[in-house]
């Protein structure tokens, strides 16, 4: 119970540090009453504006505020359409956890299973010829990835592949009215999956060869338990702490490197939604994601620390 307090209360730290980060990187943003309503505008339309949005206000008045505001779940409203922040958040956030779920699954399930077999046969050409894909994955932008995979799979090949280079994730019939388009899904899911499947198979070879060398391994082979056994029961179990970890700060990242992906393909999601704030210089949508994605990004790290010491009973919990 302590270990798990101890590390909600370094969340509420990180996200109070994250909070005052964002309020002051974007107060000294210019103007965006007068970026907003021109240079040509009279005076008084750009006073109400800054008057409407608590921008007349000093900055440790405005910075309180933004704190306790936040804290109410209070993100202020668009500069833009003069909507909420939540509920354009609440809009755009399914489908983008959506997303980086299912391609958070498609790069771990298929890392590991990749990274148990190269441990497997480590001095293979084929192993080799993987590991120095994973290397190019790793390095390759996602904006470039995404290009290329849209271009390749959802217009040269599209024929074989019958997957369309952009839509969202909720397409309206006429006849039969809003459904969802899961084939929408597959090439972004895929895109952003492949720079944590490079990393997450690395780190799952690595970690299983140095589990395959520990002396209860070459004791578990003496006794003569099979090598399925020894697979998924000691070697399995004990090489996931590393990749645990590195897991659950990809999902937060792919959360944020999601702007890109979903603006290639058009997927309408959280990312597509900050980036059309940036364009516009909306900054509340743009405030009101950063903080979204850093509480989920604390969230998972807190729920990943307490599961690592549940697998693994050597770490220390006080």
């Amino acid at each position: 119970m302590r270990f798990i307090l101890k590390r909600l209360l370094q969340g509420l730290g990180v996200l109070l540090g994250t909070l005052t980060l964002v309020f002051f990187i974007f107060s000294f943003v210019p103007d965006p009453a007068r970026e907003l309503a021109g240079q040509a505008e009279r005076e008084s339309v750009v006073q109400a504006f800054r008057h409407k949005h608590g921008l007349d206000q000093p900055i440790h008045s405005r910075y309180i505020s933004f704190i306790s505001n936040a804290v109410m779940g209070d993100l202020g409203s668009s500069y833009i359409t003069d909507r909420p922040v939540m509920e354009s958040i609440k809009d755009a956030l399914p489908a983008t956890l959506i997303l980086a779920t299912v391609a958070m699954f498609f790069a771990t399930l298929f890392g590991i299973a990749i990274g148990l077999v190269l441990a497997l046969f480590p001095n293979s050409k084929i192993g080799d010829l993987v590991l120095s894909i994973c290397a190019l994955g790793m390095s390759a932008p996602s904006f470039v990835v995404a290009i290329l995979v849209a271009w390749l799979f959802g217009y040269v090949l599209h024929s074989y592949t019958q997957l369309p280079m952009t839509g969202g994730m909720i397409i309206v019939d006429p006849f039969e009215g809003p459904r969802l388009a899961w084939a929408h899904l597959i090439l972004p899911a895929f895109t952003l999956g492949m720079r944590p499947l490079a990393v997450i198979i690395q780190l799952s070879r690595n970690s299983a060869l140095e589990v395959l060398s520990q002396p209860y391994i070459r004791t578990a082979r003496s006794k003569g338990l099979s090598r399925s056994r020894i697979l998924f029961r000691h070697v399995l179990r004990n090489s996931l702490n590393p990749v645990l970890t590195a897991t659950s700060g990809w999902f937060a990242s792919m959360l944020a490197g999601a702007v890109f992906v979903e603006f290639v393909f058009g997927w309408k999601g959280m990312g597509l939604l900050m980036f059309n704030a940036l364009e516009r210089g909306d900054l509340p949508i743009v405030m009101g994601c950063t903080l979204v994605i850093s509480t989920i990004f604390v969230l998972v790290n807190v729920g990943v620390d307490i599961l690592y010491g549940i697998l693994d009973p050597r770490v220390e919990r006080l």
